[in-house]
Protein backbone atom coordinates (compact mmCIF):
# COMPACT_ATOMS: atom_id res chain seq x y z
CA UNK A 1 0.00 0.00 0.00
CA UNK A 2 1.36 3.10 -1.23
CA UNK A 3 0.98 6.40 0.76
CA UNK A 4 0.57 9.95 -0.81
CA UNK A 5 2.12 12.32 1.67
CA UNK A 6 1.10 16.27 1.57
CA UNK A 7 3.87 18.86 1.27
CA UNK A 8 5.05 20.17 4.92
CA UNK A 9 7.66 22.12 5.88
CA UNK A 10 8.09 24.39 8.82
CA UNK A 11 10.28 26.62 6.79
CA UNK A 12 7.55 27.23 4.09
CA UNK A 13 4.87 30.39 4.96
CA UNK A 14 1.74 29.17 5.27
CA UNK A 15 -0.01 30.21 2.75
CA UNK A 16 3.36 28.70 0.30
CA UNK A 17 1.83 25.48 1.85
CA UNK A 18 -1.57 25.62 0.89
CA UNK A 19 -0.75 26.23 -2.33
CA UNK A 20 1.20 23.36 -2.83
CA UNK A 21 -1.46 20.77 -0.77
CA UNK A 22 -3.67 22.40 -3.40
CA UNK A 23 -0.84 20.55 -5.81
CA UNK A 24 -0.85 17.42 -4.70
CA UNK A 25 -4.57 17.25 -4.18
CA UNK A 26 -5.36 18.35 -8.18
CA UNK A 27 -2.81 15.31 -8.93
CA UNK A 28 -4.27 12.89 -6.20
CA UNK A 29 -7.71 13.66 -6.33
CA UNK A 30 -10.31 14.54 -8.44
CA UNK A 31 -10.70 18.03 -9.17
CA UNK A 32 -14.33 18.16 -7.61
CA UNK A 33 -13.41 16.38 -4.55
CA UNK A 34 -10.03 18.97 -3.97
CA UNK A 35 -12.44 22.06 -4.28
CA UNK A 36 -14.62 19.88 -1.85
CA UNK A 37 -11.76 19.98 0.74
CA UNK A 38 -10.59 22.85 0.02
CA UNK A 39 -13.87 24.60 0.45
CA UNK A 40 -14.90 22.45 3.58
CA UNK A 41 -12.73 24.58 6.03
CA UNK A 42 -13.38 27.77 4.81
CA UNK A 43 -17.02 27.13 5.76
CA UNK A 44 -15.43 26.09 9.48
CA UNK A 45 -14.51 30.23 9.63
CA UNK A 46 -18.12 30.79 10.10
CA UNK A 47 -17.27 28.74 13.81
CA UNK A 48 -15.05 30.41 16.90
CA UNK A 49 -13.91 27.00 16.47
CA UNK A 50 -12.85 24.08 14.50
CA UNK A 51 -14.49 21.27 14.82
CA UNK A 52 -11.60 19.04 14.53
CA UNK A 53 -9.14 20.16 17.50
CA UNK A 54 -11.84 22.23 19.29
CA UNK A 55 -8.07 25.14 18.90
CA UNK A 56 -9.33 28.93 18.42
CA UNK A 57 -9.55 29.33 14.49
CA UNK A 58 -6.35 30.87 13.42
CA UNK A 59 -4.35 30.31 10.29
CA UNK A 60 -2.17 27.76 11.22
CA UNK A 61 -5.33 25.72 12.72
CA UNK A 62 -7.10 26.36 9.58
CA UNK A 63 -3.67 24.95 7.83
CA UNK A 64 -3.56 21.68 10.42
CA UNK A 65 -7.63 21.49 8.72
CA UNK A 66 -6.57 21.25 5.26
CA UNK A 67 -3.76 19.14 6.09
CA UNK A 68 -5.58 16.57 8.03
CA UNK A 69 -8.38 15.95 5.99
CA UNK A 70 -5.97 16.06 2.37
CA UNK A 71 -4.07 13.65 4.53
CA UNK A 72 -6.94 11.15 5.56
CA UNK A 73 -8.72 11.28 2.13
CA UNK A 74 -5.34 10.58 0.31
CA UNK A 75 -4.68 7.59 2.29
CA UNK A 76 -7.80 6.18 1.73
CA UNK A 77 -7.36 6.74 -1.91
CA UNK A 78 -4.54 4.85 -1.86
CA UNK A 79 -5.48 1.90 0.40
CA UNK A 80 -8.20 1.67 -2.76
CA UNK A 81 -5.46 1.17 -5.31
CA UNK A 82 -4.43 -2.53 -6.06
CA UNK A 83 -1.25 -3.15 -3.57
CA UNK A 84 2.16 -3.93 -4.79
CA UNK A 85 3.33 -5.69 -1.69
CA UNK A 86 3.76 -9.26 -2.43
CA UNK A 87 4.49 -9.22 -5.96
CA UNK A 88 8.04 -11.24 -5.97
CA UNK A 89 6.24 -14.04 -4.32
CA UNK A 90 4.64 -15.72 -6.57
CA UNK A 91 7.67 -14.76 -8.94
CA UNK A 92 9.48 -16.44 -6.68
CA UNK A 93 7.70 -19.72 -6.14
CA UNK A 94 7.28 -20.51 -9.91
CA UNK A 95 11.02 -19.74 -10.47
CA UNK A 96 12.28 -22.40 -7.66
CA UNK A 97 9.66 -24.21 -9.07
CA UNK A 98 11.41 -25.00 -12.48
CA UNK A 99 14.75 -24.84 -10.81
CA UNK A 100 14.36 -27.10 -7.81
CA UNK A 101 12.59 -30.18 -10.19
CA UNK A 102 15.82 -31.97 -10.64
CA UNK A 103 16.76 -31.78 -6.82
CA UNK A 104 13.01 -32.77 -5.68
CA UNK A 105 13.32 -35.47 -8.17
CA UNK A 106 16.52 -36.85 -7.08
CA UNK A 107 16.94 -40.02 -4.80
CA UNK A 108 16.74 -39.10 -0.76
CA UNK A 109 13.72 -39.33 1.00
CA UNK A 110 12.59 -36.93 3.69
CA UNK A 111 11.62 -38.66 6.60
CA UNK A 112 7.67 -38.75 7.62
CA UNK A 113 5.92 -36.42 9.88
CA UNK A 114 2.58 -36.12 11.39
CA UNK A 115 2.18 -32.56 12.61
CA UNK A 116 -0.14 -31.75 9.08
CA UNK A 117 -3.39 -30.37 10.67
CA UNK A 118 -1.84 -29.04 13.64
CA UNK A 119 -0.11 -26.86 11.75
CA UNK A 120 -3.28 -25.30 10.13
CA UNK A 121 -3.77 -23.68 14.27
CA UNK A 122 -0.23 -21.60 13.08
CA UNK A 123 -1.52 -21.00 9.60
CA UNK A 124 -5.02 -19.67 10.35
CA UNK A 125 -3.94 -17.71 13.56
CA UNK A 126 -3.76 -14.67 11.69
CA UNK A 127 -7.05 -14.51 10.52
CA UNK A 128 -8.70 -15.60 13.58
CA UNK A 129 -6.97 -12.80 15.52
CA UNK A 130 -8.75 -10.28 12.73
CA UNK A 131 -12.04 -11.55 13.69
CA UNK A 132 -11.54 -11.71 17.39
CA UNK A 133 -10.59 -8.50 17.55
CA UNK A 134 -13.26 -7.28 15.48
CA UNK A 135 -15.77 -9.17 18.16
CA UNK A 136 -13.92 -7.42 20.58
CA UNK A 137 -15.05 -3.97 19.21
CA UNK A 138 -12.01 -2.74 17.82
CA UNK A 139 -12.22 -0.56 14.77
CA UNK A 140 -10.98 -1.90 11.53
CA UNK A 141 -10.53 -0.44 7.94
CA UNK A 142 -14.02 -1.76 7.02
CA UNK A 143 -17.21 -2.27 7.95
CA UNK A 144 -18.68 -5.93 9.02
CA UNK A 145 -20.52 -6.65 5.71
CA UNK A 146 -17.29 -5.45 3.69
CA UNK A 147 -14.86 -7.35 5.72
CA UNK A 148 -17.32 -10.12 5.05
CA UNK A 149 -17.84 -9.89 1.11
CA UNK A 150 -13.32 -9.18 0.92
CA UNK A 151 -12.62 -11.71 3.02
CA UNK A 152 -14.96 -14.63 1.30
CA UNK A 153 -13.27 -13.67 -2.52
CA UNK A 154 -9.90 -13.83 -0.97
CA UNK A 155 -10.63 -17.48 0.79
CA UNK A 156 -12.17 -18.45 -2.41
CA UNK A 157 -9.34 -17.27 -4.29
CA UNK A 158 -6.56 -18.56 -2.32
CA UNK A 159 -8.07 -22.11 -1.98
CA UNK A 160 -9.47 -21.82 -5.58
CA UNK A 161 -5.96 -21.05 -7.17
CA UNK A 162 -4.10 -23.31 -4.61
CA UNK A 163 -6.14 -26.62 -4.95
CA UNK A 164 -6.09 -26.04 -9.05
CA UNK A 165 -2.36 -26.36 -8.99
CA UNK A 166 -2.53 -29.03 -6.77
CA UNK A 167 -4.95 -31.03 -9.20
CA UNK A 168 -2.86 -30.36 -12.16
CA UNK A 169 0.66 -30.20 -11.09
CA UNK A 170 1.90 -34.12 -10.03
CA UNK A 171 4.54 -33.40 -7.11
CA UNK A 172 5.54 -35.72 -4.90
CA UNK A 173 5.72 -34.46 -1.22
CA UNK A 174 9.30 -34.69 -0.19
CA UNK A 175 8.23 -37.59 2.50
CA UNK A 176 6.57 -39.01 -0.54
CA UNK A 177 3.19 -39.48 1.08
CA UNK A 178 1.22 -38.05 -1.61
CA UNK A 179 1.75 -36.24 -4.66
CA UNK A 180 -0.30 -32.88 -4.36
CA UNK A 181 2.73 -31.41 -3.12
CA UNK A 182 2.76 -28.09 -4.95
CA UNK A 183 1.18 -25.37 -3.81
CA UNK A 184 1.84 -25.21 0.30
CA UNK A 185 -2.28 -24.73 1.33
CA UNK A 186 -0.92 -24.01 4.70
CA UNK A 187 1.67 -21.20 3.63
CA UNK A 188 -1.60 -19.86 1.00
CA UNK A 189 -3.68 -19.67 4.05
CA UNK A 190 -1.05 -17.84 6.67
CA UNK A 191 -0.21 -15.13 3.64
CA UNK A 192 -3.38 -14.90 3.28
CA UNK A 193 -4.41 -13.98 6.60
CA UNK A 194 -1.54 -12.15 7.49
CA UNK A 195 -2.25 -10.07 4.56
CA UNK A 196 -6.01 -9.72 5.97
CA UNK A 197 -4.38 -8.52 9.33
CA UNK A 198 -2.25 -6.18 8.16
CA UNK A 199 -5.34 -4.44 6.04
CA UNK A 200 -7.86 -3.93 8.45
CA UNK A 201 -5.73 -3.31 12.07
CA UNK A 202 -1.91 -2.36 10.59
CA UNK A 203 -3.27 1.33 11.23
CA UNK A 204 -3.06 0.44 15.29
CA UNK A 205 0.20 -0.64 15.40
CA UNK A 206 2.93 -1.90 12.95
CA UNK A 207 3.69 -4.48 15.05
CA UNK A 208 -0.22 -6.04 14.21
CA UNK A 209 1.22 -6.48 10.86
CA UNK A 210 4.75 -7.55 11.55
CA UNK A 211 3.32 -10.45 13.74
CA UNK A 212 0.68 -11.69 11.50
CA UNK A 213 3.76 -12.00 8.77
CA UNK A 214 5.90 -13.87 11.35
CA UNK A 215 3.28 -15.85 12.61
CA UNK A 216 2.73 -16.76 8.39
CA UNK A 217 6.81 -17.20 8.05
CA UNK A 218 6.67 -19.33 11.16
CA UNK A 219 4.12 -21.73 9.02
CA UNK A 220 6.77 -22.19 6.48
CA UNK A 221 9.47 -23.24 8.62
CA UNK A 222 7.06 -25.67 9.74
CA UNK A 223 5.63 -27.03 6.64
CA UNK A 224 9.63 -27.47 5.62
CA UNK A 225 10.79 -28.68 9.19
CA UNK A 226 7.57 -31.49 9.16
CA UNK A 227 9.31 -32.48 5.21
CA UNK A 228 5.51 -31.76 4.21
CA UNK A 229 6.56 -29.52 1.46
CA UNK A 230 9.38 -28.33 -0.63
CA UNK A 231 10.67 -25.04 -1.08
CA UNK A 232 8.85 -23.82 -4.19
CA UNK A 233 5.78 -24.86 -2.60
CA UNK A 234 5.63 -22.91 0.34
CA UNK A 235 7.13 -19.35 -1.90
CA UNK A 236 4.28 -19.95 -4.60
CA UNK A 237 1.74 -20.42 -1.53
CA UNK A 238 2.89 -17.35 0.23
CA UNK A 239 2.67 -15.30 -3.30
CA UNK A 240 -0.74 -16.96 -3.67
CA UNK A 241 -2.35 -15.93 -0.64
CA UNK A 242 -0.63 -12.62 -0.72
CA UNK A 243 -1.63 -11.35 -4.31
CA UNK A 244 -5.30 -13.15 -3.24
CA UNK A 245 -6.08 -11.11 -0.67
CA UNK A 246 -4.58 -7.74 -2.34
CA UNK A 247 -6.91 -8.60 -5.18
CA UNK A 248 -9.92 -9.52 -3.26
CA UNK A 249 -9.83 -6.27 -1.25
CA UNK A 250 -9.22 -3.92 -5.16
CA UNK A 251 -12.57 -5.87 -6.35
CA UNK A 252 -14.45 -5.36 -3.01
CA UNK A 253 -13.60 -1.49 -3.55
CA UNK A 254 -14.52 -1.16 -7.51
CA UNK A 255 -17.80 -3.30 -6.34
CA UNK A 256 -18.72 -1.01 -3.60
CA UNK A 257 -16.39 2.31 -3.69
CA UNK A 258 -15.31 4.19 -0.45
CA UNK A 259 -18.60 2.98 1.06
CA UNK A 260 -18.05 1.03 4.38
CA UNK A 261 -14.25 2.37 4.63
CA UNK A 262 -13.74 3.76 7.72
CA UNK A 263 -11.77 6.91 8.02
CA UNK A 264 -9.06 6.76 10.69
CA UNK A 265 -7.54 9.93 11.55
CA UNK A 266 -4.26 10.68 12.57
CA UNK A 267 -2.96 11.86 15.67
CA UNK A 268 0.00 14.38 16.05
CA UNK A 269 2.17 11.84 16.73
CA UNK A 270 1.45 10.01 13.92
CA UNK A 271 1.49 12.53 12.03
CA UNK A 272 4.90 12.75 12.83
CA UNK A 273 5.82 9.00 12.25
CA UNK A 274 4.38 9.83 8.77
CA UNK A 275 6.88 12.82 8.23
CA UNK A 276 9.87 10.54 9.35
CA UNK A 277 9.30 8.53 6.14
CA UNK A 278 11.02 11.80 4.73
CA UNK A 279 13.37 12.28 7.38
CA UNK A 280 14.82 9.87 9.52
CA UNK A 281 12.59 6.60 9.46
CA UNK A 282 14.65 4.31 11.90
CA UNK A 283 12.94 1.15 12.88
CA UNK A 284 12.07 -2.73 13.29
CA UNK A 285 11.80 -5.16 10.25
CA UNK A 286 10.60 -8.51 10.09
CA UNK A 287 12.61 -10.07 7.00
CA UNK A 288 10.96 -13.55 5.33
CA UNK A 289 12.64 -14.93 1.57
CA UNK A 290 14.80 -17.34 1.08
CA UNK A 291 18.42 -17.84 0.50
CA UNK A 292 20.81 -19.72 -2.16
CA UNK A 293 23.04 -20.62 -4.44
CA UNK A 294 25.75 -23.06 -3.85
CA UNK A 295 23.51 -26.23 -4.35
CA UNK A 296 26.41 -28.46 -5.84
CA UNK A 297 29.05 -28.90 -3.52
CA UNK A 298 31.93 -31.86 -4.01
CA UNK A 299 32.08 -33.27 -0.18
CA UNK A 300 35.34 -33.83 0.00
CA UNK A 301 35.88 -30.58 0.28
CA UNK A 302 33.85 -30.03 3.72
CA UNK A 303 32.61 -33.51 4.91
CA UNK A 304 34.19 -36.62 7.03
CA UNK A 305 33.16 -39.95 5.54
CA UNK A 306 32.39 -42.82 7.69
CA UNK A 307 34.29 -45.90 8.31
CA UNK A 308 33.85 -47.88 5.42
CA UNK A 309 32.22 -45.51 2.97
CA UNK A 310 33.80 -44.42 -0.18
CA UNK A 311 33.13 -40.75 -0.44
CA UNK A 312 34.77 -40.26 -4.25
CA UNK A 313 32.71 -38.39 -6.08
CA UNK A 314 30.25 -37.98 -4.15
CA UNK A 315 27.74 -34.47 -4.02
CA UNK A 316 25.77 -32.47 -1.76
CA UNK A 317 22.98 -31.44 -3.48
CA UNK A 318 20.74 -28.14 -1.51
CA UNK A 319 17.35 -26.39 -2.19
CA UNK A 320 17.18 -22.86 -1.93
CA UNK A 321 16.91 -21.89 1.71
CA UNK A 322 13.79 -20.25 3.58
CA UNK A 323 15.37 -17.60 5.90
CA UNK A 324 13.99 -15.43 8.36
CA UNK A 325 15.17 -12.72 11.18
CA UNK A 326 15.29 -8.83 11.86
CA UNK A 327 16.85 -5.85 11.16
CA UNK A 328 17.13 -3.29 14.00
CA UNK A 329 18.35 0.44 11.63
CA UNK A 330 19.25 3.57 13.02
CA UNK A 331 19.38 6.95 10.90
CA UNK A 332 22.50 8.71 11.65
CA UNK A 333 20.59 11.63 9.62
CA UNK A 334 18.11 11.30 5.99
CA UNK A 335 20.45 9.31 4.12
CA UNK A 336 23.25 7.35 6.38
CA UNK A 337 22.07 4.08 8.55
CA UNK A 338 23.30 1.55 10.66
CA UNK A 339 21.66 -1.98 10.96
CA UNK A 340 22.17 -4.82 13.58
CA UNK A 341 20.66 -8.41 11.52
CA UNK A 342 20.13 -11.71 12.90
CA UNK A 343 18.79 -14.24 10.04
CA UNK A 344 18.18 -17.84 10.58
CA UNK A 345 17.86 -20.44 7.15
CA UNK A 346 17.23 -23.53 7.14
CA UNK A 347 17.43 -25.65 3.69
CA UNK A 348 17.35 -29.32 2.41
CA UNK A 349 19.90 -31.07 1.20
CA UNK A 350 20.80 -34.49 -0.31
CA UNK A 351 23.57 -36.45 -1.18
CA UNK A 352 23.58 -37.66 -4.85
CA UNK A 353 25.90 -40.82 -4.49
CA UNK A 354 27.52 -42.86 -7.71
CA UNK A 355 26.99 -45.78 -5.91
CA UNK A 356 23.25 -46.41 -6.60
CA UNK A 357 22.96 -49.16 -4.05
CA UNK A 358 22.99 -46.98 -1.67
CA UNK A 359 20.80 -43.89 -0.75
CA UNK A 360 20.98 -41.59 2.21
CA UNK A 361 18.00 -39.82 3.98
CA UNK A 362 17.47 -36.31 3.47
CA UNK A 363 18.15 -34.03 5.89
CA UNK A 364 17.85 -29.98 6.63
CA UNK A 365 20.97 -27.61 6.96
CA UNK A 366 20.47 -24.99 9.87
CA UNK A 367 22.60 -21.61 9.44
CA UNK A 368 22.97 -18.51 11.38
CA UNK A 369 23.89 -14.79 10.60
CA UNK A 370 24.85 -12.30 12.62
CA UNK A 371 25.63 -9.23 10.50
CA UNK A 372 26.53 -5.03 11.51
CA UNK A 373 25.55 -3.08 8.04
CA UNK A 374 25.92 0.54 7.07
CA UNK A 375 23.87 1.81 4.15
CA UNK A 376 22.83 4.91 2.41
CA UNK A 377 19.20 5.73 0.87
CA UNK A 378 18.64 7.98 -1.54
CA UNK A 379 16.74 11.14 -0.51
CA UNK A 380 13.14 11.48 -0.93
CA UNK A 381 11.63 12.88 -4.59
CA UNK A 382 8.21 13.82 -5.05
CA UNK A 383 8.73 11.38 -8.22
CA UNK A 384 8.88 8.37 -5.96
CA UNK A 385 7.15 9.62 -3.26
CA UNK A 386 6.07 6.59 -1.58
CA UNK A 387 9.32 4.43 -2.32
CA UNK A 388 12.95 5.02 -1.31
CA UNK A 389 15.91 3.00 -2.36
CA UNK A 390 19.29 2.40 -0.87
CA UNK A 391 22.27 0.36 -0.91
CA UNK A 392 24.62 -1.39 1.89
CA UNK A 393 27.31 -3.16 3.20
CA UNK A 394 27.09 -6.13 5.89
CA UNK A 395 29.76 -7.84 7.71
CA UNK A 396 29.41 -10.17 10.74
CA UNK A 397 30.05 -13.65 11.60
CA UNK A 398 27.88 -17.57 10.46
CA UNK A 399 27.51 -20.40 12.35
CA UNK A 400 26.48 -23.53 10.48
CA UNK A 401 24.97 -26.52 12.86
CA UNK A 402 26.49 -29.91 12.56
CA UNK A 403 24.55 -32.48 9.98
CA UNK A 404 24.98 -36.22 9.52
CA UNK A 405 23.48 -38.39 6.52
CA UNK A 406 22.56 -41.73 7.20
CA UNK A 407 21.89 -44.60 4.86
CA UNK A 408 18.18 -45.41 3.89
CA UNK A 409 18.06 -49.24 5.24
CA UNK A 410 15.53 -51.79 4.11
CA UNK A 411 11.96 -50.90 4.94
CA UNK A 412 12.53 -46.84 4.77
CA UNK A 413 14.45 -47.29 8.40
CA UNK A 414 17.74 -45.37 9.22
CA UNK A 415 20.90 -47.07 8.79
CA UNK A 416 24.44 -46.41 9.76
CA UNK A 417 25.93 -43.16 9.29
CA UNK A 418 27.41 -41.88 5.73
CA UNK A 419 29.28 -38.57 6.45
CA UNK A 420 29.01 -35.75 8.69
CA UNK A 421 29.81 -32.07 8.33
CA UNK A 422 30.87 -30.35 11.64
CA UNK A 423 29.81 -26.74 12.59
CA UNK A 424 31.44 -23.86 11.50
CA UNK A 425 31.43 -20.18 13.22
CA UNK A 426 32.82 -18.11 10.08
CA UNK A 427 33.42 -14.47 9.58
CA UNK A 428 31.37 -13.19 6.62
CA UNK A 429 30.77 -9.63 4.05
CA UNK A 430 28.63 -8.57 1.67
CA UNK A 431 26.89 -5.78 -0.16
CA UNK A 432 22.90 -5.81 -1.54
CA UNK A 433 20.51 -2.95 -1.96
CA UNK A 434 17.13 -2.72 -0.58
CA UNK A 435 13.69 -1.18 -2.22
CA UNK A 436 11.03 0.86 0.66
CA UNK A 437 7.81 1.18 0.47
CA UNK A 438 5.48 3.29 2.91
CA UNK A 439 2.47 1.65 3.89
CA UNK A 440 0.73 3.17 6.10
CA UNK A 441 1.48 6.20 8.44
CA UNK A 442 4.01 3.78 10.45
CA UNK A 443 5.09 0.85 8.71
CA UNK A 444 6.92 0.19 4.89
CA UNK A 445 6.95 -3.15 3.36
CA UNK A 446 10.52 -4.03 1.26
CA UNK A 447 12.21 -5.97 -0.74
CA UNK A 448 16.09 -6.76 -0.57
CA UNK A 449 18.72 -8.37 -2.58
CA UNK A 450 22.01 -9.54 -0.47
CA UNK A 451 25.10 -11.08 -1.45
CA UNK A 452 27.46 -12.51 1.49
CA UNK A 453 30.33 -14.95 1.15
CA UNK A 454 31.39 -16.84 4.19
CA UNK A 455 35.43 -16.62 4.24
CA UNK A 456 37.74 -20.16 5.45
CA UNK A 457 34.87 -22.12 4.44
CA UNK A 458 33.60 -24.65 0.83
CA UNK A 459 30.41 -25.61 2.60
CA UNK A 460 28.19 -22.67 1.18
CA UNK A 461 30.69 -20.70 0.85
CA UNK A 462 28.40 -17.89 -1.41
CA UNK A 463 24.75 -17.07 -1.12
CA UNK A 464 22.23 -14.39 -2.12
CA UNK A 465 19.62 -13.74 0.14
CA UNK A 466 16.40 -12.47 -1.60
CA UNK A 467 13.94 -11.31 0.96
CA UNK A 468 10.80 -9.45 1.86
CA UNK A 469 10.34 -6.73 5.00
CA UNK A 470 7.73 -5.27 6.97
CA UNK A 471 9.23 -2.62 8.79
CA UNK A 472 7.93 -0.79 12.19
CA UNK A 473 8.80 2.90 11.91
CA UNK A 474 9.86 4.27 15.49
Amino acid sequence: MGVFVPFASSDVHPSHFVFFVFLDVKSSLSFLEGVRLLLFPLLLLCSPTTGMSQEPLNQDSLIRVIQQIITEDSLVQEEMRFNRDGYMMPITGIIQTFTHRKFNQLPGPFRENNHRWADYGVALSPLAATWIMKACGLKSRSTTRRMLISNGIAVGLTIGLSQTLKWSVTEERPDGSNTNSLPSMHAALAFMGATVLSREYGHISPWITIGGYAAATGTQMLRIGHNAHWMNDIALGAGIGVVSTHLAYFLTDRFLGRKGIRRMPLSKSEEAQLWNWDKRPSGFRLVSGCETNGRSLVCADFAEAAEGFDMAGVMLRSSASITTGFEVEWFLNKNWFLSAIGRYTMSQAKLEIPNYAVTAWGEQIHIYHGNIAGGWVMPYTPLLKNMRFGVRTLWGVRYNEGITFHRVAEGRQVGESLLSIKGQLRPEGGAGFNIDMLQLHNQTVGFAVDFLHTFGTHFLANRWAITSSWKAIF
